[in-house]
């Protein structure tokens, strides 16, 4: 087979008009005139139309009559430009084609169980049989069929690209790339592990690292400086969107630096590689504390594509007529909410009330919402007549509230129920009014963690013990005093996704001996 000769389909231009080539690939549609047969061949590369023409080569296009789609092939033709009016503007190749001249089958196939071409490139016509399209069971039957569609081997491909932009940006910053053992012991980590048993120590198990975290920072205190790894991760947990029991992971550790490395350098990496993906991102990424994002999202990874943020309204009906709300108020309770911003239209009194208030917002874990609704310039709802005019006017004030706004509240004696609550609500509410912008992303930092929290009446790391501390003047008897610390921990948080984490590591004896005091745990 002459290999050497190949040129790929995707890699043609019209630069290329006159010159013969030799290509392999795959039949990706037919289409015959009767008097010329054209076909759009594939490859990993792209696509380019290909003509079969009797009066070029009469064997050649009698042996093109029986194609079918998807049979291995190889022609020899010459390139040409395609007559003004036949371009295809959907292909990158859609102002060339090749006229061939030789054609040799490779390789048949059968009906196909579902196709695979999936452009609205063949010839002009719309073709629907995107992955989102075919049964999942079909697909992974299939699979070998399944990856031949660009649109699964263009993941593959970015994958590719990413990895190799992240060894030549990491190797420009002096990281250096070290694999870390698969075989190890196992460790406390944030799942179960995956265990294989030994055959040289009958009853014994190595543990599938969850993460490189004991390596690394082996070779941290070994003078490694810098180092990362594309490093493969498996946690034995149950399958969610975002949770699979094995994983690949950029895993990075860097000594004698400090948080603002971390933003600078993982910043300039991150945009680097979404601009492989299409995607500008804009620097420097906001930054918010842990204490900012639940109080205006309700969690630690808040999705700031769309506005909808909370306020506090606890304080404006503390005096209030309306007995609920007075109720929660006198029990320590919070009452909160957010706007959303000119879709009264949207949501109409039904769907608030016996849709949100009674059942979804239950569902959320809350005991009903209070809704309202901005006309006039004054509030209407079932119950705003328990609520006195200055009320009113400090509800309109503190949510910026105009005609055409709705008001949605969470009231309970937990802070922690009207967070959660309020944020499941946000995210019903945008995604159901399409508030959320397709093809954009968010990044943000979320730092300054909580370094403790009580669970179950015990103090516990909220990251791990070896976080640093924002100071170091603490009493590790103090359990109010250790409450109030804050951990040099750091979240990168994309369109409501943690993509990344770290933090700064304790590095003296005596601030590490004080956290394991504090959490009751032996020197």
């Amino acid at each position: 087979m002459e290999w050497k000769e190949r040129t790929y389909c995707g890699q043609l231009t019209a630069m290329h008009g006159g010159k013969t080539v030799l290509l392999m690939g795959w039949v990706d549609a037919i289409r015959d005139h009767g008097n010329v047969l054209f076909i759009h061949l594939r490859d990993i590369r792209g696509i380019i139309q290909v003509v079969f023409d009797p009066k070029v080569n009469e064997q050649c296009y009698k042996r093109a009559i029986g194609l079918k789609e998807e049979y291995a092939i190889k022609i020899r033709g010459e390139i040409r430009l395609r007559e003004k009016g036949t371009e295809n503007p959907n292909l990158p190749t859609g102002d060339i084609e090749v006229l061939a001249t030789h054609l040799s089958i490779l390789s048949g196939s059968r009906v196909l169980p579902f196709p695979i071409s999936e452009k609205a490139m063949v010839f002009g016509e719309e073709i629907s049989s995107g992955p989102e399209h075919v049964d999942e069971e079909l697909r992974l039957r299939y699979r070998y069929l399944d990856l031949r569609r660009p649109s699964m081997q263009e993941i593959f491909v970015k994958r590719y690209q990413i990895i190799k932009c992240i060894r030549e940006f990491l190797d420009q910053r002096h990281f250096i790339e070290i694999e870390t053992p698969f075989l190890t012991k196992s460790t406390p980590e944030g799942a179960r592990d995956y265990l294989v048993p030994s055959r040289v120590h009958p009853g014994k198990f190595y543990a599938l690292p969850q993460s490189p975290q004991l390596f690394k920072q082996i070779l941290m205190i070994s003078g490694m400086d810098r180092y990362f790894q594309i490093a493969r991760c498996f946690r034995d947990e149950d399958l969610r969107p975002n949770r699979q029991p094995e994983f690949t992971q950029l895993d990075l550790e860097a000594s004698f630096i400090d948080e603002e490395f971390i933003y600078e350098t993982i910043e300039e990496l991150v945009v680097r590689m979404f601009s492989i993906g299409g995607a500008d991102l804009d620097r420097p990424f906001p930054r918010m504390t842990y204490a900012q994002a639940m109080n205006r999202y309700g969690t630690d990874r808040p999705d700031t594509r769309f506005d909808m943020a909370f306020k506090d309204v606890t304080d404006i009906f503390r005096n209030t007529g309306y007995a609920i709300f007075r109720k929660i108020i006198a029990d320590r309770g919070v009452i909160k909410g957010f706007r959303v911003k000119g879709r009264a239209h949207s949501l109409s009194k039904n769907v608030l009330q016996n849709e949100y208030a009674q059942r979804i917002v239950p569902e959320f874990g809350g005991s009903g919402m209070t809704w309202m609704k901005v006309a006039d310039g004054k509030l209407q709802s079932n119950i705003v007549r328990f609520f006195s005019e200055e009320e009113q006017a400090h509800l309109l004030s503190r949510f910026s509230a105009v005609d055409g706004d709705i008001l949605m509240m969470i009231a309970d004696q937990s802070l922690d129920t009207v967070n959660r609550v309020l944020c499941s609500l946000r995210l019903h509410v945008a995604d159901r009014l399409g508030l959320i912008p397709p093809q954009t992303y968010r990044p943000v930092w979320v730092t300054e963690f909580p370094l403790f929290e009580l669970k179950n009446d015990q103090l516990r790391s909220q990251h791990h013990p070896f976080t640093m501390p924002d100071r170091t003047d603490f009493d590790p008897s103090d359990t109010d005093d250790l409450l109030r610390l804050k951990s040099r921990a750091y979240d990168l948080v994309i369109n409501g996704e943690e993509v990344g984490g770290g933090s700064i590591r304790i590095h003296t004896m005596d601030i590490q001996e004080k956290i394991f005091q504090a959490l009751g745990l032996p020197r």
